[in-house]
């Protein structure tokens, strides 16, 4: 099974570059994980950054989506939740729909907009997304990383906050929705929402801790291999581990903005 892992604003593919140990450690299923680099960060520093959603799921769906018959999932954090669920939807209309989504740290695109509360001037956004815990010391403390970082971040939230879909798309498969009990951005009400995504399965699993939960992106592993454990995925042949980015040349493990990222892999919405 491909596993294809969604950042949140701001942050690279980095941000889970402990999962491939951890999650062979907790399963031994055979799993290839692909985390993807969006562009302007990362491996992909050089390219111009998305300015919308959609965009983004354009790219998702042709590059990435697998051939027929090969089982795949996905999951993604705030933002990630966002491309997931869209790109999910798409691939089912084309009969190339995953084995499950995992949906974090969001709520419904159509109900209510999480970015569109935390867009603002550089400075403010700066701040908002400081007291959710999402920006590490290496970020804060370095100018230069404070800058890369900065864009990225501004031009993740804004394409975020313009992104209202009408109502939901069907994603053929089951849906886990996560949420941090003391999240701050994330309505719980409104968590449920998700459910209308899909007729194969919901579930809504509350973890410790707030937006990035307790220790970041990480948290997510244990809610993962349980539901690949619930997936058919034992009778697969071992294949790879971590692919950065899919079709495009890996760079280094790099985090948000191009610069590495603390072990929580924290880093915007």
């Amino acid at each position: 099974m491909k596993l294809f892992l969604l950042p949140p604003a701001g942050a690279s593919a980095g941000v889970f570059r402990a999962w491939p140990e951890a999650l062979r450690t907790r399963t031994g299923l055979p799993v290839d994980m692909v985390a993807v680099e969006l562009p302007g960060r990362g491996g992909r520093l050089a390219e111009p950054l998305a300015t919308s959603l959609p965009a983004l799921v354009d790219e998702l769906f042709l590059e990435h989506t697998p051939e027929r018959g090969v089982p795949w999932a996905v999951v993604g954090h705030s933002m990630g939740a966002l491309l997931g669920a869209a790109w999910a939807a798409r691939a089912a209309a084309d009969g190339r729909g995953p084995q499950f989504l995992v949906v974090s740290a969001s709520v419904p695109p159509w109900l209510h907009s999480t970015a569109a509360d935390l867009a603002g001037p550089d400075e403010e956004l700066w701040g908002r997304v400081d007291a959710l815990g999402g920006l590490p010391a290496v970020i804060r403390e370095n100018p230069v990383a404070r800058r890369l970082f900065g864009r990225v971040l501004q031009a993740d939230i804004t394409a975020a906050a313009r992104y209202r879909p009408a109502g939901p798309a069907p994603v053929g498969c089951p849906v886990v929705a996560v949420r941090g009990a003391e999240d701050p951005l994330v309505d719980a009400s409104l968590v449920g929402g998700w459910s209308e995504l899909t007729d194969r399965g919901f579930r809504e699993l509350v973890l410790g801790g707030g937006h990035f939960y307790r220790g970041g992106v990480d948290d997510l592993i244990p809610v993962v291999a349980d539901q690949l454990a619930r997936s058919d995925v034992s009778k697969l042949q071992p294949v790879g581990s971590l692919v950065p980015s899919g079709s495009r040349p890996p760079g280094p493990a790099r985090g948000q903005g191009g610069v590495p990222t603390n072990s929580h892999g924290k880093a915007g919405r």
